[in-house]
């Protein structure tokens, strides 16, 4: 992961909604057709001709929902369950490594353990946020596809709610990444804390000691 990968991956987070929501939604391609019902749905509520009456049609509810919700899903799900399959491999070697006990090699051992350990529980944050991703937007994306299928009939009530579900996934990620995860939550403290010393991570060994680099859990540091 380096800042070029990471500056592309932000970049791609916002220019892909921009051109599946914000460009289309702009140019009026998600009313083509359903024009004559958007009329009908504003003077049946009685609304001003201010009011902003939001429906789509078939095309763009189906291309929409597909790049921004079903696409990503299906790579997660992917992903996730190689991921899980890892999981569940360290889990076994760590189960073998206790019952091992007190064999030769207990440094290396160890510290196999603690990595094994450290990368479980990173797959089972990730498990925890993808469950929240997909619990907070799926009602929203199927509703959304399922709405231009029948005469537009689902409550506005019901619309209203799914799309703060979804929204509801926004604050949670936050919330998630900070107390399931020790290293995003100092970062967090430095970012909000202007990046004060007493929140970066300790060096671990003296300050008289020469500067060198170290591999720590598969990084490289370099300390003094």
């Amino acid at each position: 992961m380096t800042p070029l990968r990471v500056a592309l991956m932000i970049g791609g987070c916002w220019s892909i909604p921009t051109f599946i929501s914000f460009l289309p939604i702009m140019q009026g391609w998600n009313s083509i057709g359903i024009d004559h019902l958007i009329e009908q749905r504003r003077h049946s509520e009685g609304s001003n001709s201010t009011s902003c009456i939001f429906m789509v049609n078939k095309p763009y509810a189906l291309t929409c929902s597909v790049v921004a919700f079903y696409i990503p899903l299906v790579l997660m799900v992917l992903a996730y369950q190689r991921i899980y399959i890892t999981a569940r491999a360290h889990a076994l070697q760590i189960s073998i490594l206790q019952r091992a006990g007190g064999g030769g090699g207990g440094g290396i051992d160890h510290q196999r353990n603690h990595r094994m350990r450290t990368e479980t529980k990173a797959a089972k944050t990730l498990c925890i946020i993808m469950g929240c991703f997909c619990l907070c937007w799926a009602p929203f994306f199927v509703t959304n596809v399922v709405d231009p299928f029948i005469a537009y009939a689902v409550p506005e009530q019901l619309w209203i709610a799914c799309l703060w579900l979804g929204y509801i996934n926004s604050m949670l990620n936050p919330i998630l990444y900070a107390f399931l995860n020790k290293s995003f939550r100092r970062a967090f403290l430095i970012i909000l804390c202007c990046g004060r010393k007493r929140y970066r991570r300790p060096s671990i060994l003296g300050s008289g000691a020469p500067c060198t680099a170290t591999q720590i859990n598969g990084s490289t540091h370099v300390v003094k």
